[in-house]
């Protein structure tokens, strides 16, 4: 990873998938994240990142639960490979916590990771469904 220092996720229109109940997951979930900022010169072991990442992990899992099963309902046909995106980064998670036990990751790389893979996974292939959630709110309402 490099030396750079990555920027904090600040909520805008763009990241927007067109339904606020997603819209406010992403933007919990960039707060969870965002928390990681002050503790980049931490030790990823110490007890405030311990928590950051456990409320991070439960509502990831949470979220991505809740996703699936609305691009479910629309019979999204990228669904099985969202759902792989996801176990791919529960498992990324996962080792990251077990690595931190070793020490192998700072803090720092953690948050650059975390950020990048949240600004990736919102722009690029949260917004592959949005016209089909969007079709059948539309639909809905």
């Amino acid at each position: 990873m490099t030396d750079q220092q990555a920027p904090k996720i600040f909520w805008n229109e763009s990241y927007s998938v067109g339904i606020h109940a997603l819209d406010m997951h992403h933007q919990h979930l960039a707060h969870l994240i965002n928390q990681l900022d002050s503790h980049q010169a931490d030790d990823l072991n110490s007890e405030e990142v311990a928590n950051i990442l456990s409320a991070l992990i439960a509502y990831t899992e949470y979220h991505f639960r809740h996703e699936e099963e609305l691009m479910a309902e629309v019979d999204y046909a990228e669904l099985e490979n969202h759902r792989q995106e996801h176990m791919h980064f529960s498992e990324v998670i996962a080792e990251i916590c077990f690595g931190a036990t070793l020490g192998v990751l700072t803090a720092k790389e953690l948050f650059s990771y975390l950020t990048r893979w949240w600004r990736n996974h919102i722009l690029f292939e949260d917004m592959k469904y949005k016209p089909y959630l969007l079709a059948k709110a539309a639909v809905t309402s």
